[in-house]
């Protein structure tokens, strides 16, 4: 179905509509009856998100655009560490934010460009009265540009660690990848964040979920929150932060248990993620349907608040 957004309007209650507050020198603020956003007005990224008495952001964490992984043996393998450097800092700048209320629903859009990979991004917030909110991230490539492939096409946020747990209607039970995923099957899950990750000897990509539909990271209590995309899509929750699993440039060898975990639970939404490969360990691309060429994406997600209920 389409991917739309509206506000939740109850019998013989009003509905009250957001309000945008532009007046903080540091954060452009959209509340609502039963929730709070900011946006840095600094780097125009989502950095508090506090609905239904809960905080969904670790402090200092954002939701941001997100184009790398920690590099795989296969990866490594072919010098893609190296080959596709650009868009682990993209050069990321802030050149527009504005805000309006349309439709009785906040929308905040903010603009950027990214001169290490030749390209703007586009992204567009629409939040309704109950703290939903849908996120479109586009980028305009640059035809004329000659950049390398990329990773992922997609976003990350850092959620508190007490959002330790999963459930997602996609392929499961078992870490999948779009060249790798015929072994799993299309089912709904529920695990722990500590069970996505599998301790590969060398530290690298782990935990990825395709073929989603929605997915969910919640607390012990049932509450979170809820991603459903316009398309199928693959996600990761993990207790590992992305540069805390890369080795950098050239193989550290170090081992999995040796990373530290983070305190929080470090939340990826993809569109899509480039393939596995694993044909070969030194140099071997996945196959061409399975990259992430350099070219224009759109991708859209809704947010949603989840509450538990007991049914009756």
């Amino acid at each position: 179905p389409k991917l739309d957004l509206q506000n939740v309007h109850q019998v013989n209650i009003e509905t009250v509509i957001p309000t945008i507050k532009d007046n903080d020198i540091n954060y452009l603020i959209v509340e609502g009856e039963n929730f709070r956003m900011d946006f840095d007005k600094h780097d125009g990224f989502l950095c508090r998100y506090d609905v239904n008495g809960m905080t969904m952001l670790k402090e200092d964490g954002k939701l941001t655009p997100n184009f790398w992984r920690a590099p795989t043996d296969n990866d490594m393998g072919a010098n893609l560490q190296n080959k596709y450097a650009a868009w682990k800092e993209p050069g990321l700048k802030l050149v527009s934010l504005t805000n309006k209320i349309e439709n009785d629903m906040a929308t905040v859009n903010a603009e950027y460009t990214m001169d290490a990979v030749k390209a703007k991004l586009y992204l567009t917030y629409t939040i309704n009265n109950e703290g939903a909110v849908k996120v479109t991230q586009k980028m305009v490539a640059d035809k004329s540009a000659e950049v390398s492939d990329m990773f992922r096409f997609g976003m990350q946020m850092q959620m508190p660690e007490n959002f330790n747990e999963v459930e997602y209607y996609g392929r499961g039970p078992v870490e999948n990848y779009a060249d790798r995923n015929h072994s799993t099957l299309i089912g709904k899950y529920r695990q722990t964040v500590a069970e996505q990750f599998y301790p590969y000897i060398r530290p690298q990509e782990t935990g990825t979920k395709t073929d989603l539909r929605w997915w969910r990271v919640l607390n012990i209590s049932g509450n979170g929150l809820q991603f459903v995309g316009d398309a199928p899509f693959s996600a990761s929750a993990l207790n590992y932060s992305i540069e805390s699993l890369d080795d950098g440039v050239q193989k550290d060898q170090r081992h999995s248990p040796e990373v530290a975990k983070a305190p929080f639970t470090n939340l990826c939404i993809d569109k899509v993620q480039m393939g596995l490969g694993c044909v070969n360990s030194w140099g071997t691309l996945p196959l061409e349907k399975y990259r992430v060429p350099y070219q224009d994406y759109e991708f859209s997600f809704i947010l949603t608040p989840v509450r538990h209920k007991v049914n009756m």
